[in-house]
């Protein structure tokens, strides 16, 4: 910029040039790219024939940057010209290098997405594209992309303007050099998200509590829930006792109620819907029990942090088996491996065994998806397969917190076939029953109704009716008739092992 009425001339207008083409290159050229490309979709999605008009915005904002380059009276050195286009550029990758360390990686945080749109607000429409599709990296990385075909676009501006020295030229390749280095450590840095963090690919996630509500919840037309063949000797009509359990149980409680609890003239009937509890997880279910909302609950053993919490209130839980289950690992169909030993189970999950190649399967990285902590899933993990030994930390894709979850990621997630998971056999093979999923045999021995039966299969466990005080006289009548032969052949018409094998 030439010397124009002194040296305060000078800085007045280098500051009013650094003010403006800041603004522009922070707020405004972002607005109208993504305004533009905002009008692209509409149009294409009107007709793919208005694509021209479409373009037209986006070239009339490259020419305008183009022209101000060429004609603009601007500041002599490289810093002072091209700094207000570099900074938007260095901002964003410090910031997200920033970001990535304190977050591990992982971008789908909410307190990080949120951040982010502090940050990329201007560029809304690649930003709500990767807050939609669960691929927040490509934010940074496309608004980069931006910033620097702004500043391209400016440069060979001023560059056919033949405004600008040759020394100055040097300086561009420092500052490209510097981009590229932090660029440069982004992309490493997303290497190592996706080989160690993984995060959750958003267009996978499902509501399961809705499903499960409208398949199984009793007192309603067209339940999946079964009915039993002979009239039970039971009835219940007034007192209705409060059930509640795991998830992968509701179908045995849930038709009990529904076959038990008849309605009460002298009351409505939403006392009958609000007595059987569907908690979507275990947790849920032992806290209902803990807290007085439910009489009886179905599930597994407790963990040893919910017996220590029953414990701190005074309580203890009694548990009466009245089945049993299979504790299942599933692999995605393709995985040619179909066996595995305990030892291999426990190793994959310790984190000694990383590659399906290590158990006779194809090469590739084992995606080992957990449960949280405390659900009934996560629970039998620890009780029947680990026995003590310490379970390595879950990447954060696989961790999840429901088994509905973990099926659909080991059908497909992410086109990939190198996932393993567990659930309870009745649960991933009817209630959540999924394409693209196989149940593995554990010691060559299947997961199969007889091998529960006999006992052959190595991770059974019992199902439990679980109380915490003493149960009111209905409650009682209730907790005895699943020990009967009618609540035993309940059971097993329902499609789970009860304890009696002769119920049939």
């Amino acid at each position: 910029m030439r010397e124009e009425g002194g040296l305060g001339s000078l800085s007045m207008n280098l500051k009013k040039y650094w003010i403006l083409t800041s603004l522009a290159a922070f707020i405004l050229l972002p607005v109208l790219l993504n305004g533009s490309l905002l009008l692209l979709g509409m149009i294409i999605s009107a007709s793919f024939w208005l694509l021209p008009l479409a373009i037209l915005p986006v070239l009339v904002v490259t020419y305008a940057i183009y022209r101000f380059g060429k004609k603009a009276t601007l500041p002599d050195t490289f810093l002072s010209r091209y700094g207000p286009l570099i900074a938007p550029i260095l901002f964003i990758l410090v910031a997200w290098l920033l970001m990535a360390f304190l977050n591990g990686g992982d971008f789908t945080k909410a307190s990080y997405v949120n951040f982010g749109l502090v940050i990329f607000l201007p560029s809304f429409v690649v930003l709500f594209f990767g807050a939609f599709s669960g691929t927040l990296w490509l934010v940074p990385v496309l608004s980069i992309a931006s910033h620097l075909f702004f500043m391209a676009c400016f440069a060979v501006g001023t560059w056919r303007g033949k405004r600008f020295a040759t020394l100055e030229n040097r300086k561009a390749l420092h500052a490209l050099a510097l981009i590229l280095i932090l660029a440069s450590a982004a992309a490493v840095q997303r290497h190592v998200q996706y080989q160690y963090v993984l995060p959750a690919d958003r267009t996978e996630l499902r509501d399961d509590s809705y499903t499960l509500r409208r398949n199984y919840a009793p007192f309603t037309e067209g339940t999946r829930l079964v009915s039993p063949k002979t009239p039970p000797s039971l009835r219940i009509d007034r007192d209705y006792p409060k059930l509640d359990g795991a998830v992968a149980l509701i179908p045995i409680y849930a038709a009990a109620a529904n076959a038990l609890y008849q309605k009460n003239k002298e009351q409505s009937d939403d006392a009958r819907k609000k007595a059987v509890g569907l908690s979507e997880t275990s947790p849920a279910a032992y806290k209902a029990l803990l807290d007085g909302h439910a009489d009886i609950i179905f599930a597994l053993a407790p963990s040893e942090e919910q017996v220590k919490e029953a414990a701190e209130k005074g309580i203890t839980y009694t548990l009466t088996p009245i089945g049993r289950e299979a504790f299942v690992f599933l692999v995605n169909e393709k995985n040619p491996v179909t066996n595995l030993s305990i030892e291999q189970v426990r190793n994959i999950y310790s984190g000694r065994i990383n590659n399906w190649q290590e158990v006779g399967g194809a090469p590739g990285k084992i995606l080992a998806f957990q449960r949280n902590e405390g659900s009934g899933s996560q629970t039998a993990m620890q009780r029947f397969v680990m026995r003590g030994a310490s379970m390595r930390k879950p990447l954060e894709t696989e961790y999840h917190g429901s088994m509905g979850g973990i099926i659909r990621r080991i059908a497909d997630y992410r086109n990939l076939d190198h996932a393993i998971g567990y659930s309870f056999r009745y649960y991933a093979t009817v209630m959540y029953a999924t394409s693209g999923i196989r149940l593995l045999a554990i010691d060559n021995v299947a997961p199969t109704v007889e091998n529960i039966r006999n006992g052959t299969y190595p991770f059974t466990g019992d199902i439990h009716m679980v109380t915490a005080r003493p149960l009111s006289e209905n409650a009682r009548k209730l907790h005895d008739w699943f020990l009967s032969d009618e609540g035993q052949q309940l059971i097993e018409e329902a499609g789970y092992v009860p304890l009696k094998s002769d119920s049939r």
